[in-house]
């Protein structure tokens, strides 16, 4: 069960009662704070890190987001998907107990995601990649479809990390282990669903299909196809 105490000492509401920025555990800049529809009732804050590309969860804060508030987040992921990027540092502190985080795992049904949690519990530091595995947006590539984008290409890149994963010899990154994934439309069909009736839009429809994963964009010379984000671009033009 949450930790409903940490939850509430952690739940931040809309008046703006608390204010407080926090530093992001990688960078140690200011993140940005935005306020998000709870899921049973009430709100939440989250606090995001574009230059390091990473959400900060207060504790049990990533189960307790609705449809609308997953959404939301997925909207600022599209809209911050070309920004320069901060490597990962060899240490991340806690921004509230300035702790060192330890890299953990969890799974979904999608697969297994990481973050960066603290050891006392105060919350997670989350990569943009590794929330979207977790909320299943994101899945693993079978065999079959792995040999169809072999057809196409002979190199993509880490959707986790951005090294170069050479299909040829590799199913996954040789340097973060991320699998070979893509943005999967069914799950995306199915949270925009969930968000239109969650805030009582009729006319969104059915979800474009993301890119199958055969890297359709990838045929100029010299690219290296990144499967997750060609996704996040076809589906963010059409929530933008």
């Amino acid at each position: 069960m949450l930790d409903q105490h940490r939850l509430t000492a952690h739940t931040r509401d809309m008046s703006g009662s608390d204010a407080r920025t926090l530093p992001c555990p990688n960078c140690r800049n200011q993140m940005q704070s935005q306020t998000l529809q709870r899921h049973d009732h009430g709100v939440v804050e989250v606090d995001l890190c574009f230059a390091c590309a990473g959400f900060w969860f207060d504790h049990g804060v990533s189960v307790q987001l609705a449809p609308a508030a997953v959404i939301d987040l997925f909207k600022e992921i599209y809209a911050h998907r070309n920004d320069a990027r901060q490597p990962t540092a060899s240490q991340l502190n806690c921004p509230r107990c300035h702790g060192a985080l330890v890299l953990s795992y969890d799974l979904s049904k999608t697969g297994r995601f990481s973050y960066f949690a603290c050891h006392r519990g105060d919350g997670r530091f989350t990569p943009f990649f590794q929330f979207l595995r977790e909320k299943q947006f994101i899945r693993s590539l079978t065999p079959a479809e792995i040999e169809g984008v072999r057809a196409q290409v002979r190199q993509v890149t880490c959707s986790a990390c951005g090294a170069p994963i050479d299909l040829e010899h590799e199913t996954e990154c040789k340097y973060c282990h991320a699998p070979v994934s893509f943005l999967d439309p069914g799950a995306v069909e199915k949270a925009l669903r969930m968000w239109s009736d969650a805030a009582g839009r009729g006319g969104l429809g059915a979800a474009a299909p993301a890119p199958a994963p055969g890297a359709n964009d990838a045929s100029s010379a010299g690219s290296t196809p990144d499967l997750v984000a060609q996704g996040i671009h076809a589906i963010g033009r059409l929530i933008d």
